[in-house]
């Protein structure tokens, strides 16, 4: 399975004396097991979705990355980081963003339910609308966030405001993939005159795997003959 962001919804980090008080809410089945990067280092990992972490050192001044994914169960202290992304870095994820908000229910009822996100099933073809890959809820929590003197004025349009939203897709290969993301009401009716947008995907080599001691680089001596260090690795896979 690996680590995957694609079911998490929203992260709050909040500074709590020296630790991070981090909380996220998830799509994930319950019982899934979840781990949490600080800085692209595995800091916890459980079943909960809420967990406190140490404030990195030398943190002061500056941002701190905090990712949190679904592993599988036997994954819980596998370490992942080699497929995180750091910030303002290209990769091997997409990430969207978007405004939605109760301007798109054009009869004015609040009844924007959430939005769907539709992918091309490889990289360099179009979207299919076959099925949506994720779906993002709307307004977390129930609270309408738009609207006459809530959120971002005129984002919407004219006096309407909107909601930012942000989605984090799973590893994917090299190349352009194109993204759609529609919003439904609550019956299920659905935007189908989504635009679609093309993502480009620069996948770094993946590391190479690791000996059973756990070990990328090894290296042989010759002896004290010749006094030769050769060291040794295999080829990245990709």
């Amino acid at each position: 399975m690996s680590f995957s962001q694609s079911t998490i919804n929203t992260v709050a980090v909040v500074p709590a004396d020296a630790e991070l008080d981090v909380s996220w809410t998830s799509t994930a089945p319950a019982g899934s097991v979840y781990q949490v990067y600080v800085d692209r280092r595995l800091n916890w990992a459980g079943r909960a979705q809420r967990c406190r972490v140490p404030i990195p050192a030398a943190a002061e001044g500056r941002n701190v990355w905090v990712e949190v994914g679904t592993v599988a169960s036997n994954e819980a202290t596998i370490d992942f980081s080699a497929q995180l992304n750091s910030p303002g870095q290209s990769g091997d994820f997409a990430q969207l963003s978007w405004l939605g908000g109760t301007y798109l229910d054009s009869l004015g009822k609040n009844d924007v339910a959430g939005f769907q996100i539709f992918s091309s099933p490889a990289a360099g073809q179009p979207v299919s609308w076959v099925a949506p890959i994720d779906t993002v809820s709307a307004y977390p929590g129930g609270w309408i966030s738009d609207g006459f003197g809530l959120g971002g004025f005129g984002q919407g349009g004219f006096g309407r405001a909107a909601t930012t939203y942000e989605w984090t897709s799973g590893p994917l290969a090299s190349g352009v993939w194109q993204f759609a993301v529609a919003p439904f009401d609550h019956a299920g009716n659905l935007q189908t005159t989504a635009a679609a947008i093309g993502v480009a995907i620069n996948r770094a080599p993946r590391p190479p795997a690791a000996t059973a001691q756990g070990d990328r680089l090894t290296y042989s001596y010759s002896g004290p003959s010749s006094r030769q260090v050769t060291l040794n690795w295999s080829a990245s896979p990709s």
